[in-house]
């Protein structure tokens, strides 16, 4: 009988920990979104057609094109951790763009809801790891960040100048939507993301 009952025991046991491991272990998860993308400038004129870098510090960039009324649109991914319980979708999506004929700048629009877009980061460049090239965290008014948290050992990042001297500002405003599911099973969500020019920021060397 107690051979019985410590057998059940060691079961229920067994049975705990290996739910708790599916529940708490981590893994990753992706989702699928339509980037619809707008682009105005400063009097919120749809801007001329020219060239659209797409970037991913993983993949590199890819070079499209907006249309005549400033648009642009593609199927993309994103992929987060997530477990058993969550969560379903990532904190964020990341709309990784570059405007050549504008400025050679590199922008991370991170989307987390619909909105105005508070504010977005801007790289030299897609390649070089952690700040090393960052220029600054802006808004539509300019800087909003020149410098990050301190670290465990109490370690800042600073930003460093932009290439060209200067930063084209945007005014960024998102609606983000559920659009049910992808063939293959995934979440999908539809992202209007319309970017206006608002000026210029002269970054000054310190």
């Amino acid at each position: 009988m107690a051979l019985k009952i410590l057998y059940i025991v060691g079961s229920i046991v067994v049975a705990v920990v290996a739910g708790g491991v599916l529940v708490f272990s981590l893994g990753q998860r992706s989702v699928a979104y339509e980037l619809r993308l707008r682009v105005l400038d400063a009097a919120g004129r749809p801007l001329p057609a020219q060239r659209l870098l797409l970037w991913d510090r993983s993949s590199g960039q890819h070079e499209f094109r907006l249309d005549e009324n400033g648009h642009f649109s593609r199927e993309l991914s994103e992929s987060f951790g997530s477990s058993a319980l969550g969560p379903l979708r990532p904190e964020s999506f990341g709309v990784r763009l570059v405007f050549p004929d504008l400025a050679p700048l590199y922008y991370w629009f991170a989307v987390r809801r619909s909105g105005p877009v508070s504010s977005y980061e801007v790289y030299n460049d897609y390649y070089s790891s952690g700040t090393s090239q960052w220029v600054g965290d802006f808004n539509a008014q300019g800087f909003t960040r020149r410098q990050t948290k301190p670290d465990a050992t109490g370690a800042v990042a600073t930003a460093v100048p932009p290439r060209g001297g200067q930063v084209p500002r945007w005014q960024a405003t998102a609606t983000l939507q559920r659009a049910g599911n992808t063939p293959d099973g995934r979440r999908k969500y539809t992202l209007d993301l319309t970017l206006q020019q608002s000026g210029t920021e002269l970054v000054q060397p310190d």
